[in-house]
């Protein structure tokens, strides 16, 4: 880094000063200068995301947080350089959930931009956990199964211990009525993962599907296991 590291040690001091004294939109004002100090610099984007994320900061500025966030994250997007771009598609993606959640009418007037962003991101970065569980949650909201199951299958191939994956994809095969596949999920899940704490879990819902399979015999054995766990 070319520039004065004094320089930027007192303006990240005169930011937290000013946010210390709650002047919040002088110590963001403050700390977009370090933007304009270090272009390239991935570490003060993802910082001023952060400020602009913190629960204070959003009571402040309300809606406009978000907003400024995207406008960060576009900027980064052309600023920094390619290795780093990844991580500015994920965190763009993680915020546009956030926004949706928190508004769902905004969603419906911009669901076109939205879900073409995070798709291309989502084909551009075929691994990123967080654009894929970003990708998940969109698919889930919007009612596209099969991007869904696709996103979901995807996941688990590169996480195949994540216990609220495997019962993500327990309910969607209970949804298409895949009963024994659901059950064989699970009871693959448990022998690689003896020790999880999710075990009761995990074996409260083979039970569960059991009885719906009228599997009485693998249900009884299950809850025999269960209750002596």
């Amino acid at each position: 880094m070319t520039n004065d590291l004094s320089e930027i040690n007192r303006i990240e001091s005169l930011t937290q000063e000013y946010f210390n004294k709650g002047e919040i939109r002088l110590g963001l004002k403050t700390y977009r200068t370090l933007l304009e100090m270090c272009p390239e610099e991935k570490i003060y984007y993802l910082n001023y995301i952060g400020f602009l994320l913190d629960e204070f900061v959003i009571v402040e500025l309300l809606w406009s947080s978000y907003e400024e966030a995207i406008a960060c994250c576009n900027r980064a997007l052309r600023e920094v350089k390619n290795p780093d771009k990844e991580g500015f598609y994920a965190k763009k993606t993680e915020i546009y959930l956030l926004m949706i959640g928190v508004n769902p009418e905004w969603y419906r007037e911009n669901r076109t931009e939205i879900e073409s962003f995070i798709e291309s991101s989502l084909e551009k970065y075929p691994e990123n956990t967080l654009i894929l569980k970003c990708a998940l949650s969109l698919f889930s909201i919007n009612g596209t199964t099969e991007k869904y199951d696709a996103v979901l299958d995807q996941l688990l191939v590169i996480h195949p211990d994540d216990f609220m994956l495997i019962i993500q994809k327990v309910v969607r095969l209970e949804e298409q009525s895949r009963i024994e596949d659901a059950v064989s999920l699970l009871e693959n899940w448990i022998s690689i993962n003896p020790g999880s704490g999710y075990l009761s879990t995990a074996y409260t819902k083979i039970i569960s599907l059991s009885k719906l399979a009228e599997d009485f015999e693998k249900a009884e054995h299950y809850q025999d296991v269960l209750d002596n766990l």
